[in-house]
């Protein structure tokens, strides 16, 4: 049986039919996570073909396939959202591999190099060493490898939380193709869907089910 959606889970939908392509929502994206200890990159990518363009990006699922595939509990799942520990990602793109929209991505990122050791650190350490050469490969191994740090990061549509105004895709949209689904927008549309459906229902049953028939009397 598959869990019912929080009422308080969001995402943002896209609609083609006004979708003019500019990447406005990108470069807003871009801008909003454009911070000190963020990675500045869109969070959502603009899909185009011969007849639409839209912009695709998280869906939120209530049961996210990214959140079962993640070994380290980097990617978890609230009432509101599928949200991100950055710090626990360990750069294995299982959650790329498993979201069905292809909106996870994973963004290395290189580091400042770590100091390199004191005149002294390095005299006892080849001491300490003295002439093994395999112990020396290692260590020159180590250093080459401290020179060349990295840290991948899982990227993903983070609803802009905790920023004022909301997502900043959505308020950037000229054309309002992007929209913010919460449960009052579903309650919004389910409601109207059940007025169309009672007026379909009425239409249908002032119709003559056996117009010929009735004719030929």
């Amino acid at each position: 049986m598959r869990a019912a959606t929080p009422a308080g889970r969001k995402f943002i939908i896209a609609d083609p039919s006004v979708c003019i392509g500019c990447k406005t929502c990108m470069a807003a994206c871009l801008m909003r996570h454009d911070a000190p200890g963020d990675v500045a990159v869109p969070r959502l990518t603009l899909v185009t073909t011969r007849t639409i363009s839209a912009p695709v990006g998280c869906h939120h699922c209530a049961e996210a396939p990214c959140v079962d595939a993640c070994p380290t509990g980097c990617l978890f799942s609230d009432d509101e959202h599928v949200g991100v520990h950055p710090e626990k990602c360990i750069g294995c793109r299982n959650c790329v591999l498993a979201c069905p929209y292809g909106a996870v991505e994973i963004v290395t990122e290189k580091l400042p190099p770590e100091p390199e050791p004191t005149p002294e650190e390095a005299a006892a350490a080849d001491a300490a060493a003295k002439d093994d050469k395999s112990a020396k490969g290692a260590r020159a191994r180590a250093r080459a490898k401290k020179r060349k740090r990295t840290r991948s990061t899982v990227v993903k549509c983070d609803l802009c939380t905790g920023c004022a105004g909301g997502p900043a895709c959505a308020k950037a949209c000229p054309t309002d193709a992007l929209r913010l689904i919460d449960a009052d927008f579903m309650e919004r549309a389910r409601q109207s869907k059940r007025k169309a459906a009672a007026r379909a229902t009425a239409s249908f049953a002032s119709m003559k089910l056996n117009a010929s028939l009735d004719e030929g009397e």
